[in-house]
């Protein structure tokens, strides 16, 4: 008796279909535009943070000008750009006729749809 075997021949698929090639790529397109959008918004941020800390060292050399400023020349100034940054702008506003006095540096930029500013206060004694 002679056994007859048949030998069927797993079929094999070589590459990708079309669907599948469009959703990898679409996968990658969404990966690659969420990685832009990140760092796009670091860099903003990094930005941000930059413009703040010079505007706290322009405040902060108006607070060592006006300590070293005798107490009965004490005046309001500003709004005034700062000789080495023309972006920011410094007001000095001086609380008159009272001692302690109140003192604000105020230091104010451009951003993106507006501006921002930051404040200092001080109180200066007449002693």
């Amino acid at each position: 008796m002679l056994l007859s075997v048949t030998h069927q021949v797993a079929r094999v698929r070589d590459g990708f279909s079309l669907l599948e090639l469009m959703i990898a790529l679409l996968i990658f397109t969404a990966g690659v535009i969420a990685i832009i959008w990140a760092f796009s918004a670091g860099m903003s941020a990094t930005t941000d943070i930059e413009n703040v800390d010079l505007a706290l060292h322009i405040a902060q050399a108006k607070m060592e000008e006006i300590k070293n400023t005798p107490f009965a020349n004490l005046t309001d100034s500003g709004p005034a750009a700062d000789s080495n940054f023309s972006n920011f702008n410094a007001t000095v506003n001086v609380g008159e006729g009272q001692n302690p006095m109140p003192i604000e540096v105020t230091v104010a930029w451009n951003v993106k749809g507006g501006s921002t500013n930051i404040t200092l206060t001080t109180l200066a004694a007449n002693y």
